[in-house]
């Protein structure tokens, strides 16, 4: 829209609103119950968000080019400018204010999204080194080739389960894994020489919005 200011739309207001319930439910995802064995047996989500915007709609006036190598008088272009509207704001003649209400629904995927499921399994290579495991098991008919699986450690999570954190150095090779066509990858684990013996690391893998995540307890026997 050219009558609206740069950086003022009103559809960032909207953006914004999506992108931190965006990132809400993935601190979430982060974060599933565990039961008695350390396995995932529930993750929240969040069902609605209602809204309320109440915004200033302001007129404001930017000198425009002259085309003329700025010997005409400079012409002003009138622009329309959304801001949020402040209890001790008094509103100008210039200036109108609305209201907008609105609530997001979070729905199931849509048919033609593959329902996937993730799996993690670690093996053993060498006294501090392991190899992480990401299998991906599809809806029938629907091929994962191709798709990328992003891989973490959650410092945090593990740093909770721990009585000391995690090594800066106890790190994946990859973070980000492309599945091949048995709808498989793998990324090494490098656990860090100071790392001592029991530390548990929690590895989260996430692909399509599904989250995995597995404890695995640092044995160098």
């Amino acid at each position: 829209m050219d009558d609206v200011a740069k950086g003022q739309n009103l559809d960032d207001f909207l953006i914004n609103l999506a992108d931190g319930l965006s990132r809400a439910q993935s601190r979430l995802n982060r974060y599933p119950v565990m039961n008695a064995v350390g396995q995932q047996s529930m993750v929240y989500h969040i069902p609605r968000l209602e809204f309320e915007l109440k915004l200033q709609m302001t007129a404001a006036e930017t000198p425009a080019s002259s085309g003329s190598g700025g010997r005409l008088p400079l012409q002003k272009k009138s622009r329309v400018q959304f801001l949020p509207v402040k209890a001790s704001q008094h509103q100008s003649s210039s200036s109108a204010t609305s209201i907008i209400k609105g609530v997001f629904v979070a729905t199931p995927l849509d048919a033609t999204v593959s329902q996937v499921r993730l799996s993690l399994s670690v093996e053993k290579k060498a006294a501090r080194k392991a190899q992480v495991n990401v299998a991906v098991i599809a809806a029938p008919g629907r091929s994962v080739q191709g798709a990328t699986v992003e891989l973490n450690i959650d410092r945090e999570l593990s740093e909770r389960l721990n009585k000391t954190p995690l090594k800066p150095s106890t790190r994946l090779e990859q973070a980000s894994l492309i599945l091949n066509q048995e709808s498989v990858a793998s990324a090494g684990l490098i656990i860090a020489n100071q790392e001592p013996e029991g530390q548990i690391i929690a590895l989260i893998a996430d692909l399509f919005g599904q989250t995995q995540t597995l404890l695995y307890r640092f044995e160098q026997g």
